[in-house]
């Protein structure tokens, strides 16, 4: 293998000026982010507890964010960090709305993604060290190569932009600074003008002419390096002129048998002297270019390979943006309220999800919007009604919501406010696992159990038919006990299950607003008086039909809540106050 000494590196640089030239000290020193502003590191209180892919749907939003199937591990841990920080939650939306803007920068930014993708893989030669055996060299050049043409094309892109008084980003201004910088300072000037004479210079050794001697039996004999080509070899005349044409053909030496490839399989052992001999001749080739590489060795490309996911995860949600526009589905950008606030209101709020499992049937016009608010007067929703009537997808609609409006995306809603949460806990019905000891119901209840070890009142808590794994008394029992608990922690809460008995136990705080509502999926009755109810997945405020009949004979009696307290002050059996 060859190898080019650092110590002929600095003799001849010594008499070349190379040493005095500058190495770049101030670029390897840059460091940019699209996804958090300077100073902000991701978040690792968050990571306790990671959104559940399964639970909420994610998996197909992750999907359809990876806009080359390279990136979902990206993707995925955007939206598993779970930011909290309003700043950069708004620091993100602003780049964002500005590729949406600006499709120029969009398109050039996509043309730049495969550079970076590749500048990550190149990016990782070992340390410039006392020699570098000749791969190294050629891996250096290509890595400088990519870099430069990388910087080059985010500057075609960014180098004009300087946003609006009303549009701006702080993120993509301050990557344009970045890559100004670069551009301004006089190695990366000097590397940008040398890499073409080095890249002819390696261009040199395109391939190797040898002799070989016969013995008298017309068998090989011995054999010697004849000459160092520029021209590579070619296979037979007539395959090359197909595919290439005959000018291009005539451009390289051609041979009258097919080529032979390398084994890939075996190493390349020099052992014999021929090889030694081709090593001490590609070390001359390779010199020159080692030489003028040693003056660059602390330009890296570590930053600029950094940016490349985070480019890719923009390209992703533009085109998630544009892809749920044709289809005619909204994705707004929400507001920012405080944490202490607790908000979370959507109007139109549909599930990402089956929208888009949905736009592979051609049946978006299926996905139905609701309404989402909580407050203060309404933290914990009571979800009742058929199956198959929504409730699922509703739920999950709020939870990918939340991750979506805390990675800085858009949310499927005509308009949103919410105010971040610094966890996401689900509790989805699954089956029992064979390994478990316990039981079903010993696996819900421990996994309740630690949410509330862990819960806080800024957390969002989704719980899917819990306590199915007992009877009905006792999820009844349990169930009580579960809501009270949720409404001692105060966090935004929604409760999915048949058990409409809760409803009745929790009749005092529904009508007097304290904290917990009431919604149920709505059903229509078919077209001929049938027994069964059609879905419309619409979830409203209201009881469950029984309930809600009664409720209203209730009324028409005067013995709901508020009549009964009317009648008992009239008759002055109780003061105005209670």
């Amino acid at each position: 293998m060859a190898r080019v000494t650092d110590s002929n590196l600095k003799q001849d640089s010594h008499h070349k000026g190379g040493a005095d030239q500058p190495t770049g000290a101030t670029i390897e020193e840059i460091k940019l982010s699209l996804l958090r502003p300077a100073g902000y590191a991701p978040e690792a209180g968050n990571t306790r507890v990671l959104p559940d892919e399964a639970d909420l749907g994610l998996t197909s939003i992750i999907r359809a964010l990876d806009i080359d199937g390279r990136h979902s591990r990206t993707v995925s841990a955007v939206l598993g960090e779970l930011n909290s920080d309003p700043v950069v939650i708004s620091y993100r939306q602003d780049v964002l709305y500005e590729l949406l803007r600006l499709p120029g920068i969009v398109q050039q930014f996509s043309l730049a993604l495969p550079n970076l993708t590749e500048l990550a893989m190149v990016g990782r030669t070992k340390q410039w060290g006392e020699t570098q055996p000749l791969p190294q060299v050629v891996g250096r050049l290509a890595e400088l190569e990519i870099y430069v043409n990388c910087v080059e094309g985010l500057w075609s892109a960014l180098g004009s932009y300087q946003g609006t008084a009303s549009n701006s980003s702080t993120g993509l201004l301050g990557l344009r600074s970045g890559l100004q910088r670069v551009r301004n300072e006089s190695v990366y000037q000097g590397l940008a003008a040398e890499l073409p004479r080095l890249r002819a210079s390696l261009r040199e050794a395109s391939s190797i002419t040898l002799g070989i001697n016969l013995d008298a039996q017309l068998r090989p004999e011995s054999a010697t390096i004849v000459s160092v080509n520029q021209e590579r070899f070619s296979g037979k005349g007539t395959l090359l002129q197909r595919l290439l044409g005959d000018r291009a053909a005539a451009e390289a030496q051609r041979s009258s048998r097919n080529l032979y490839p390398a084994n890939d399989n075996r190493p390349n052992t020099p052992e014999h002297e021929l090889f030694r001999e081709l090593d001490r001749i590609l070390e001359k080739v390779a010199r020159p270019v080692a030489e003028t590489l040693a003056r660059y060795t602390k330009v890296s490309s570590a930053w600029l390979a950094a940016l490349g996911p985070e480019i890719a995860f923009y390209l992703g949600a533009v085109r998630l943006v544009k892809e749920m526009d044709q289809a005619g589905l909204a994705l707004c950008r929400p507001a920012i309220e405080p944490a202490a606030e607790n908000a979370g209101k959507a109007s139109g709020l549909y599930s990402l999800d089956l929208a888009l499992r949905l736009k592979g049937l051609k049946r978006q016009a299926e996905v139905v919007p609701n309404e989402v608010e909580f407050s203060a007067s309404s933290h914990i929703f009571i979800v009742t009604g058929p199956n198959s009537g929504g409730k699922t997808t509703y739920t999950r609609a709020v939870g990918q919501a939340q991750v979506l409006f805390q990675a800085g995306l858009p949310v499927p809603a005509t308009a949103a406010r919410f105010s971040p949460v610094d966890a996401i806990f689900t509790h989805f019905a699954r089956e029992e696992r064979a390994e478990a000891s316990g039981g079903r119901l010993a696996q819900e209840l421990k996994s309740l159990s630690n949410l509330f070890r862990q819960a806080s009142c800024n957390s969002l808590i989704l719980l899917n038919e819990p306590l199915t794994g007992t009877d009905h008394i006792s999820a009844r029992s349990l169930g009580k006990d579960l809501l009270a608990g949720l409404k001692l922690l105060g966090a935004r809460a929604i409760f999915v299950t048949h058990l409409h008995e809760l409803l009745e136990d929790t009749a005092l705080d529904i009508a007097s607003g304290g904290g917990i509502v009431s919604l149920v999926a709505v059903a229509s009755a078919p077209v001929e008086n049938g027994s069964a109810f059609n879905p419309t997945y619409k979830i409203i405020p209201g009881l469950p039909r029984a309930l809600a009949n009664a409720a209203e004979l209730a009324r028409q009696h005067g013995l709901s809540l508020p009549q009964i307290t009317r009648t008992l002050r009239e008759r002055g059996l109780i003061t105005p106050e209670e």
